[in-house]
């Protein structure tokens, strides 16, 4: 065939596609229109060019704001991504149910010893109640609309469950290749009655554990018996314990446990199958109907702002203050070890990054593909984050090259305008999830710190650096707080809306710590202020039911309030559920979790993100009298 010829099938193809997009009243005659036109053109370059421009173009949506033609299927990155936190966050759940399940058999006489059977059984039933209710919970009001709901919602429970073994590539193969049976096997029984279900997901969850032990069965001479070990729970051959040529003993895993947290998420995935099919009737305000807008410019430029200080301190971090470390190490006392300070910068560097993503999400909150944009943007900092560290890079413009580059790239991911009637919901959804994130999550940078007599021989802009991060995310919430605010501020509100929490974390983290003392400071102190003005940003985004005069005040009050203790429960929770995301952070970076110090920052992003798309998809209150529910009960997406 010639060369013509196979450009001008590829064309026409190309045009179908396109002619796909539109309304199917009107698709044919859009097909022949193009067709027509697409003969009329000379040039086969100038052909194919001309169809793919009509293929990438983007979705038609009518004047309402809907989705048309192959859009009209097309579902939203927002519930996939919150069903991959979810994942992540059932797997911090997990090491709540084994922690549990120890003490309790611990009360009862039984010696538990992990990754056996009775430990495993009982952490798996206590998790799998979890993802029931967590499943059908999610499903109803997060639904995944597409028509392969089945096989999309195991699949995107995958990188929970492969998470914790990044670092281990045999462990990892071991996984996927149990993961490729299991995936499958949930998605068909998805669409099966409960019986089937009940008997077909040990059996698929069996079948995939017995596809994870086939690495070390054909890498061993024991063949079968390896298998057969991990599968029961066993003791592994005795060549696994033989060292040769100075390596160490071979890895054995037990794959006949882990099978159990393979049947929880199983749970997981059919129950939010089953709440999808039945979502919430979403509440349609008349209000909301005939709103619309665009994004404040003050929220746009803090977003901005926001990206170009956070990638500047990334790129310092990164470039000076990481560096710096080893020579801290080697002079100063250290009476805690030395871990606690390359954790410290391992913050700043992963916190940076979130803030420049978070700040990329509310400065591009109108664009169609924000979302996106700031998932692209944290992938870019974290590579370079990654090759950066390993290279031990010294040269601060060319880390600052590397994030303009970046922050480049990630914005032209996030297409045009949005348009249709719901434009002010999109942004004012967009800049919440920033918004909460930012503000819960960046003040706990300042828990991080190093005992009094390592001060003196710390980098001078360790503390400023530090501040400026946790001050930087303060800022960015409030100003989305005081500019898309449902009610009307006054100056002297707004003043103490950004300037109470800023000064509380300025002078948290900037206050003079005892160089004579092995105490840290008062630094964490100013990490109390996050949760509570994530609870007032909220408060300020949303619009509340009607209640009795004043009512309403006090239970935010009150909620602000909970929210300081609650701070402590997010840094605990951070520190036990989030384990798995410092972990992956610090694999993707090549190294390891020190011995000292405790990881707060991406734990608590982890945890907190899930809510905060919640609440933002819930910024319009409950149903009141009056009020009409629309005929197709879906969710607003965030993004």
């Amino acid at each position: 065939m010639s060369r013509e010829s196979g450009m001008s099938r590829l064309a026409r193809w190309a045009l179908d596609a396109a002619a796909r997009r539109w309304p199917a009243e009107i698709r044919e005659e859009m097909a022949r229109e193009w067709h027509a036109e697409l003969t009329a053109i000379e040039s086969q370059g100038q052909r194919l060019g001309y169809a793919l421009s009509l293929l990438t173009s983007p979705p038609v949506r009518d004047r309402t704001g809907a989705p048309r033609g192959w859009a009209e299927t097309t579902g939203s990155l927002t519930p996939a991504a919150v069903l991959v936190l979810a994942g992540l966050f059932t797997l911090g759940v997990s090491g709540l149910t084994t922690a549990v399940a120890s003490v309790g058999l611990r009360f009862a006489g039984v010696e538990a010893y992990m990754m056996t059977w009775t430990p495993a059984i009982v952490s798996g039933l206590l998790l799998s109640v979890w993802c029931v209710l967590a499943g059908r919970w999610l499903g109803r009001r997060m639904p995944l609309e597409t028509d392969r709901l089945a096989f999309y919602t195991p699949l995107l429970l995958t990188p929970a469950l492969l998470a914790p073994v990044a670092t281990d590539l045999f462990h990892l193969l071991s996984l996927v290749l149990a993961l490729i049976v299991w995936v499958p096997g949930i998605g068909l029984l998805g669409k099966r009655g409960v019986l089937t279900r009940l008997i077909g997901v040990p059996m698929v969850c069996g079948v995939a554990a017995v596809a994870a032990t086939v690495p070390m069965a054909v890498t061993s001479d024991e063949g079968w018996k390896v298998a057969v070990a991990s599968l029961t729970g066993g003791f592994p051959p005795e060549s696994f314990f033989v060292i040769l040529d100075g390596l160490s003993s071979r890895a054995f895993y037990s794959f006949g446990p882990w099978a159990i947290t393979l049947v929880a998420f199983a749970v997981l995935a059919l129950s939010y199958q089953s709440g999808a099919m039945r979502p919430v009737p979403r509440v349609l305000r008349a209000e909301e109907a005939q709103e619309s807008g665009s994004a404040p410019a003050a929220v746009s430029a803090a977003g901005a702002v926001c990206v170009a200080l956070a990638i500047s301190g990334w790129a310092y971090t990164v470039t000076v203050l990481t560096p710096a470390m080893p020579g801290v190490s080697a002079s100063a006392p250290m009476p805690g070890g030395d871990g606690e300070i390359y954790l410290w910068v391992a913050e700043l560097r992963w916190g940076a990054i979130l803030l420049a993503a978070l700040g990329l999400l509310v400065a591009a909150a109108a664009r169609r593909r924000a979302v996106v944009g700031a998932v692209v943007l944290a992938v870019l900092l974290l590579v370079a984050n990654a090759v950066l560290t390993q290279i031990e890079a010294d040269v601060l413009p060319v880390a600052l090259l590397v994030g303009g580059v970046a922050a480049l790239l990630a914005w032209l991911t996030v297409g045009g305008p949005v348009e249709g009637a719901r434009l002010a919901g999109t942004i004012r959804r967009r800049v919440a999830v920033g918004a909460v994130i930012a503000a819960a999550s960046s003040p706990l940078l300042l828990s991080q710190g190093t005992p009094g007599v390592n001060h003196p021989f710390l980098p001078a802009s360790m503390l400023p650096v530090t501040t400026g991060l946790g001050l930087l995310g303060v800022l960015l919430a409030a100003v989305a707080a005081v500019s898309l605010s449902r009610r009307r501020l006054a100056v002297w509100v707004r003043v103490l809306l950004v300037a109470v929490p800023s000064a509380i974390v300025v002078v948290a983290g900037l206050l003079p710590v005892d160089v004579s003392s092995e105490d840290v400071g008062y630094a964490q102190f100013g990490g109390f202020v996050g949760l509570p003005f994530a609870v007032v940003v909220v408060a300020l985004l949303r619009r509340h039911r009607d209640r009795a005069r004043g009512r309403t005040a006090v239970i935010w009050t009150l909620m602000v309030l909970a929210a300081v203790p609650g701070t402590l429960a997010l840094w605990l929770a951070s520190i036990y559920f989030g384990m798995v995301a410092p972990n992956l952070l610090f694999a993707i970076e090549g190294s390891g979790y020190p011995a000292d110090g405790l990881s707060v920052v991406p734990g608590a992003a982890l945890l907190v993100a899930p809510f905060a798309v919640l609440v933002a998809a819930r910024l319009d209150g409950g149903a009141e009298a009056g009020q009409r529910v629309e005929p197709v009960p879906v969710l607003d997406p965030v993004g």
